[in-house]
């Protein structure tokens, strides 16, 4: 349902090159455009999202970023989002007669 285009990031990415502070050290200065144009990103996203989607959309950010970062345990990002639960290799039985096998 949401789409946003190239051109629209593209704006975003220079809108955070002119609004950044600026610095004469290059780790610094990308520290200083990586902040600004995610917080741009995330006002813009928001802004344009449902209310219902917000809390998602903030959630897939924050474990993306960190991802990212090495922050993140793969194994405990796994359990939450299946909740540990694991069939195994074969499926239970059929649990009533009147269900499909499907």
């Amino acid at each position: 349902m949401y789409q946003y285009s190239l051109e629209f990031y593209k704006q975003l990415f220079d809108t955070a090159i002119k609004n950044s502070e600026k610095s004469e050290e290059l780790e610094e200065r990308i520290d200083f455009l990586n902040k600004e144009f995610l917080e741009s990103l995330y006002r813009n996203i928001c802004r344009s999202l449902f209310e219902k989607d917000k809390l998602l959309f903030s959630f897939l950010l924050t474990i993306k970023l960190m991802d990212m970062e090495g922050e993140i345990d793969h194994d405990d990002l796994r359990f939450l989002l299946t909740g540990g639960v694991s069939l195994g290799e074969e499926l239970p039985d059929c649990p009533a007669a009147w269900m499909l096998e499907k």
